[in-house]
């Protein structure tokens, strides 16, 4: 009856005996074909119906013969994880990971309003990220840190002394301000635009002074990156920080030549 391909339920339906007697009737026969397929990866299912011995059999004798369990990855084939992918997947077509990453990069959205925009969760945009090979931040975007500056602004934060700071000093020290030095310094690569000196403590000069054309405060095309030392060197030379022309540089290490930055004056004289 084994030879003819009958199971293990039939074989002891036509004997008359219970399914344990025949289940010993065919160990012997079962035991190495079990050992084989197992080890090649083959699960209890695809055993069981070769074998016609029932799944939970096949579980016992496994463990009698001390076969490790088997992983998961031997079960999973790459025609599986995508038949499951396309399955369960949000984006079968890959259309909201192309617009996650668009919203991600170019218009520095977060990973939780990406979600809310998508309707899913932030968990579920980091995923999708990740498959298209895009890296996570490692800074603030400028909507972050807005949204911090307003967490922490007047009476919020814990140094506030109710509002002594002066204009000029908030001014500054504001977002607006630092976020026109870094694209600055961005544009001139971080070097000084007179000495050529890249890198150390960098000041963005105001072309047009500050307190003379508060317009053009923050505008990028007005700011020139300095080193601290020859910033420091020209105001010295214009007569102040407040001086309502572009004025001379005097450079540090040529006290005795009065000129202003080259950069400056081309500048200048492009306007």
């Amino acid at each position: 009856m084994r030879s003819e391909g009958r199971l293990l339920r039939e074989i002891a339906q036509t004997l008359g005996v219970d399914m344990g007697m025949a289940a010993l009737w065919v160990r012997g026969e079962v035991l190495p074909i079990l050992k084989r397929m197992y080890s090649e990866g083959r699960t209890m299912s695809e055993i069981a119906t070769a074998t016609g011995v029932p799944a939970r059999t096949l579980y016992g004798w496994r463990i009698e013969l001390g076969l490790p369990r088997n992983r998961r990855s031997v079960y999973v084939t790459d025609e599986i994880r995508q038949r499951s992918r396309a399955q369960f997947s949000r984006d079968p077509d890959g259309r909201l990971t192309a617009e996650a990453a668009r919203l991600y990069v170019q218009e520095e959205k977060s990973t939780r309003e990406i979600g809310q925009a998508l309707g899913v969760t932030a968990t579920t945009v980091s995923s999708w990220l990740k498959s298209a090979g895009i890296e996570a931040r490692k800074v603030c975007t400028v909507s972050t840190r807005k949204k911090l500056r307003q967490a922490n602004l007047g009476s919020k934060r814990w140094n506030w002394k109710g509002g002594i700071t002066a204009d000029r000093v908030r001014v500054r020290v504001s977002l607006d301000m630092k976020l026109a030095r870094e694209a600055c310094f961005k544009r001139d690569d971080y070097t000084c635009r007179d000495c050529g000196k890249r890198g150390g403590k960098l000041n963005a000069h105001h072309i047009w002074p500050f307190q003379s054309y508060p317009q053009l405060k923050f505008e990028v095309s007005n700011l020139l990156t300095l080193c601290k030392r020859c910033h420091d060197a020209f105001h010295i030379a214009a007569g102040g920080h407040v001086h309502p022309n572009i004025g001379p540089f005097l450079p540090p290490k040529k006290k005795y030549e009065v000129r202003e930055p080259r950069a400056t004056y081309e500048i200048r004289m492009a306007a």
